[in-house]
């Protein structure tokens, strides 16, 4: 019996990857697959097209960028579809973390050899998100990176230089499965994937099999030290760093040490305002996703 693949097609990504998708859905995908094609026309639809899909297919394809994946994800958690990426946003955090190639011919050819393992999601103040959620510096420029005009590695660079001057590192009061720490943090990032995308590991041990997450807290460091800690977070070693502390758990909140003022937060490469407290609770082999054999290197 054939498979059938849905493709859910983000026309806005900012990068314009997906540009000629469906000549190579022709061309690549193993013909004995039935396929279906469709676009998103607003916010938020990715999740209904996959949640309805989901119902039908033995595969959705979320064809763009992380928050794309983020709502096809959220559309199939629960049911027997599983999640394929072909990657066409800006970061590709779960793409790059379960080494997805980041072509069309690559990802759709992943798609036919239909490799498939069952992986954690976790949620964020019962939000899904799927590789890395977080407050403090990075949610700061995730907000200002979606209201700027241009997308890719370049332009988020280059807020992330600008904000670091005016940024003040806060005191949170963390509780991670029931042991109570207070800490200043530059940024508390919380993984179930091990990047941001781009290949910034900023939790390079943390796997999406082995139902925890890695609570990166990064903590306040002089200005002459951030071009180490860039290469670290390229190169696979920030946890090493002496400014970097990394503690696993299951269940995570966080406040604000003075109560008063609220959290800058993000998940999955998207701005998701501003709250009081984060609640984060993993939810072990939840999704099943399409992704290449994994190679030694990495923690899938």
């Amino acid at each position: 019996m054939s498979k059938k693949v849905c493709f859910i097609i983000n026309p806005v990504s900012g990068t314009g990857s997906w540009k000629g998708i469906e000549e190579n859905i022709e061309k690549y995908l193993d013909p004995s697959f039935s396929r279906v094609v469709f676009f998103t026309e607003y916010a938020g639809h990715a999740i209904e097209l996959a949640n309805d899909a989901s119902k039908t297919c033995d595969v959705v394809v979320a064809v763009g960028g992380d928050g794309m994946m983020n709502e096809v994800a959220r559309g199939i958690i629960g049911t027997k579809a599983a999640l394929a990426i072909v990657p066409a946003g800006s970061g590709n955090a779960l793409a790059r973390h379960l080494e997805i190639p980041l072509t069309h011919k690559g990802a759709i050819e992943c798609i036919n050899k239909m490799n498939t393992r069952v992986i954690d999601t976790a949620t964020m103040n019962d939000e899904d998100f799927f590789a890395v959620c977080g407050t403090g510096y990075d949610a700061e420029v995730a907000n200002k990176f979606a209201e700027s005009s241009k997308r890719g590695f370049l332009t988020y660079v280059t807020l992330a230089m600008k904000n670091y001057f005016s940024y003040k590192p806060a005191t949170y009061d963390i509780i991670i499965d029931g042991n109570a720490m207070q800490k200043k943090a530059f940024l508390i990032s919380i993984a179930n994937g091990s990047q941001y995308g781009n290949n910034a590991h900023i939790a390079p041990k943390a796997s999406t099999r082995d139902g925890m997450l890695d609570v990166c807290i990064l903590k306040p460091f002089p200005l002459i030290v951030a071009p180490i800690l860039a290469l670290r977070l390229f190169g696979w070693s920030l946890d090493n760093s002496p400014y970097m502390d990394v503690v696993r758990g299951r269940s995570i909140h966080i406040r604000n040490a003075d109560r008063h003022t609220p959290l800058c937060v993000h998940y999955d490469g998207e701005p998701a305002g501003t709250t009081d407290e984060i609640r984060v609770e993993v939810a072990p082999r939840t999704l099943t996703v399409v992704a290449p054999e994994k190679k030694q290197k990495t923690h899938l």
